[in-house]
C-alpha cells in the first residue's frame, strides 16, 4: 500500500474525508475530529476496489490484509487533513469563479452537462450542489498547496535520464522468446495412475507418428491438443524464461525453428508435442526511444519525495491522536 503523499487529491477521496457522520472518533488533527463514518467510506471504496481485482477479503490472510488497509486508510485521512489545514492557513481558497470553472469541466469530462443527468448524479452520490462546490473548493486548495511546494522541483536532464538508463538497462530490455505450437494430452481421469500415463503416451506417439507422416501440425492441434488457451490458434503462443515448466522450456532449447520433439515431453500438464516456429531474440530499447518516458519518472519521483517530505514536517509539526494505533508496552 502506498503512503499517500498525493500529489493532487481526487474529487472521491476528499468525498470519503468529508463523508462520515458517525459519532466515534478514531483519530483528531491538530484538534479537527475524523469519525469512524469517514474512516468506513474510505476503507470501503478502497476495498471494493481490490476486490475488483481478484483479492478475497473472506480468508484469514484478507482479514489481516483488511486490518491493514484500515490502519492505512486512517494515515491517509490524517495526510489529507494536514494537507487541508495548511492550505487554509496559507490562504489557498480559490475564487468561486475557479470552483465552479472546475466544476463545470467535470460535468463535461463525464457527460454530466445535461441538469437532469447532473442532478441524477447528485442524487445517486448523496450529494447537493452546495456540498459539492465546497468540496471542489477544497480539492482546488489541496491542489494549490501542492503547486506550491513543487515549485522549487526541476524537471530531471537527460544526462540523469541517460544515466538511469545504463544503470537500470534490464528494464528496457525484452529477453530472448520462443514461439512454439504444441499439443497436450492431459492424464485421462482414473485411479489407475500408471495406465493413464501410458494411455496418454500412447495417443502422444499416435500424433506424433501422424507429423512425421506429413500432417499439419496446427491442424492437429485444433483437433487433438487439450490446452484450451492455445488449441483455437493451432496450438500457438510465445514464452520467455521462466514462464513455463522447466521441461517444456528445456526440449524446445534443443530444438531449432522448424523441428518437433522427437518424443513427447513429459511434465506435470501431461505429455506434450512441441514444434519450435522461430526464436525472437534478446530486444534492448534504445536510449532514444525511452528518454522522455525516463525524463518523466525521474520528475515525477522527485516531485513525490518532495511532496513526502513536505508532509513529514507537517506531522512533525501537528497534534496527532490516532486511536488505532496500538499502544505499545
Amino acid at each position: 500500500m502506498k503512503r499517500v503523499a498525493v500529489l493532487v487529491v481526487v474529487l472521491v477521496t476528499v468525498l470519503a474525508l468529508l463523508a462520515g457522520c458517525g459519532p466515534a472518533v478514531v483519530a483528531t488533527v491538530n484538534g479537527t475530529q475524523i469519525t469512524r463514518g469517514q474512516l468506513d467510506e474510505q476503507v470501503d471504496a478502497a476495498k471494493k476496489m481490490l476486490e475488483q481485482r481478484g483479492v478475497d477479503f473472506s480468508s484469514k490472510e484478507g482479514e489481516q490484509m483488511l486490518g491493514m488497509l484500515r490502519q492505512q486508510a486512517l494515515e491517509d485521512l490524517i495526510n489529507q487533513e494536514l494537507l487541508l489545514q495548511e492550505a487554509a492557513r496559507q490562504g489557498l481558497k480559490p475564487t468561486p469563479q475557479k470552483v465552479a470553472e472546475e466544476i463545470k469541466s467535470l460535468r463535461s469530462q463525464y457527460g454530466l452537462d445535461d441538469e437532469g443527468k447532473f442532478k441524477q448524479f447528485l442524487a445517486a452520490n448523496g450529494l447537493s450542489e452546495p456540498r459539492l462546490n465546497d468540496l471542489m473548493e477544497k480539492n482546488l486548495a489541496i491542489r494549490a498547496l501542492q503547486e506550491k511546494v513543487l515549485a522549487g522541483v526541476k524537471p530531471a536532464t537527460g544526462e540523469q535520464a541517460r544515466q538511469y538508463y545504463d544503470q537500470h538497462k534490464d528494464q528496457y530490455t525484452e529477453p530472448v522468446r520462443w514461439q512454439v505450437r504444441h499439443i497436450l494430452i492431459t492424464l485421462p481421469p482414473g485411479e489407475d495412475v500408471q495406465k493413464s500415463q501410458v494411455e496418454a503416451k500412447a495417443e502422444a506417439l499416435s500424433i506424433l507418428n501422424r507429423l512425421k507422416e506429413g500432417a499439419d501440425f496446427a491442424a492437429l492441434a485444433r483437433e487433438k491438443s487439450k490446452d484450451t488457451g492455445t488449441k483455437d490458434k493451432g496450438g500457438l503462443f510465445t514464452f520467455a524464461p521462466g514462464e513455463v515448466v522447466p521441461e517444456f522450456e528445456q526440449a524446445v532449447k534443443n530444438l531449432k525453428p522448424g523441428e518437433i520433439t522427437p518424443e513427447p515431453v513429459k511434465t506435470t500438464y501431461g505429455y506434450h508435442i512441441i514444434k519450435l516456429e522461430k526464436i525472437i531474440p534478446e530486444n534492448v530499447q534504445p536510449f532514444e526511444q525511452v528518454e522522455k518516458e525516463i525524463i518523466n519518472k525521474l520528475t515525477e519521483q522527485a516531485q513525490q519525495k518532495k511532496m513526502q517530505e513536505y508532509l513529514d514536517g507537517l506531522r512533525q509539526q501537528a497534534k496527532i491522536d490516532n486511536k488505532l494505533v496500538t499502544p505499545t508496552k
